[in-house]
């Protein structure tokens, strides 16, 4: 197996219920350059159960699965099963949410390091596909070269850090200086990166191969235009591509599948004026149809009086 590298500087992190196929295609079409599916549990693969299927990637290119679980042969055996919709397999250990954590899975793992060094190596030995961990700083305080020196030599291919311990979740300002190239392995960083500004400087900071765009692409998910362009895309750009993933959405998930839009709203219509308005009423629309149409009416409007001011300040202001 050739030398893993992540396949370009920015990408789309993995996010539950949030990276699904539809916003995958999205964001690469705006640029990201690499994804990850929304985290699977392992049980659920060797189960087969339904909604993996639909969760899986299709005929993409550099898209990872992510697992979680907590046992080393089920690990192995759900990654050998799902290897062939994979660019590469991605196991999280990171995720600090409740739920996962008492199954000792996710985040849980920065507490076992015997255990994540042999669900590695497990892993490693089922699979053809590289195999990357996705992980934090730690469980309850920063032991990043203690994990980091655990997976290396357990074979790892690459290492994602969110720069933040499981017991911060997403509070306080995630760390970017790490030094991460000092392991000679392909790592990628991610926390906080909601401007091209946070992403390049966290990619200098940190001397990651990487950026991995969470929560920033859910606020802007033109970031990727932005990062290779340097400047925002035009308001019909941004239009259009809502009304593609309304599509997108509506063919791959069915009829019933409209309210999933109403988390991406914000981001769609991120410093547009008047749009704190038309998010209020986008939320109670029912149905597709009736969501196409808003949204081509609140665009348009735009472009019918495109010499007036259009995006605001952050403190609500007219820019």
């Amino acid at each position: 197996m050739e030398r893993f590298n992540y396949p370009g500087t920015i990408g789309l992190a993995p996010m539950a219920g949030i990276s699904d196929r539809c916003f995958r295609i999205i964001c690469r079409l705006w640029g990201a350059q690499f994804a990850f599916s929304e985290m699977i549990s392992a049980e659920s693969v060797i189960l087969n159960v339904g909604v993996v299927d639909k969760m899986l990637p299709f005929e993409e290119e550099n898209t990872a699965v992510q697992l979680y679980g907590s046992e080393p042969k089920k690990l192995a055996l759900a990654a050998r099963k799902v290897q062939h919709r994979a660019s590469w397999i991605d196991l999280n250990a990171a995720c600090p949410v409740k739920k996962v954590v008492r199954k000792n899975a996710g985040a849980a793992l920065l507490k076992d390091l015997e255990r994540l060094r042999d669900i590695v190596m497990a892993m490693k030995d089922a699979c053809e596909k590289p195999i990357t961990v996705k992980i934090r700083l730690g469980f309850e305080k920063n032991e990043l070269e203690k994990i980091m020196d655990v997976l290396v030599p357990a074979g790892v291919d690459g290492v994602e850090v969110h720069g933040r311990t499981a017991v911060q979740m997403y509070s306080e300002k995630a760390q970017w200086d790490l030094d991460l190239e000092r392991w000679n392995v392909p790592t990628a960083i991610s926390g906080d990166l909601y401007t091209v500004y946070d992403i390049r400087k966290a990619l200098e900071v940190s001397k990651a191969s990487a950026a991995l765009v969470a929560r920033g692409a859910l606020r802007k998910p033109w970031i990727f235009h932005e990062f290779f362009h340097a400047k925002a895309p035009a308001i019909e750009q941004i239009r259009d591509m809502f009304l593609l993933h309304v599509k997108l959405l509506k063919e791959h998930e069915g009829e019933k599948s409209f309210y999933k839009l109403r988390q991406f709203v914000a981001g769609y219509t991120h410093g547009l004026f008047g749009a704190r308005e038309f998010r209020e009423k986008f939320m109670k629309l029912e149905g597709f149809d009736a969501m196409e149409s808003a949204i081509r009416d609140f665009f348009n409007q735009f472009l019918m009086n495109v010499g007036e001011n259009i995006f605001v300040k952050e403190d609500g202001a007219k820019a």
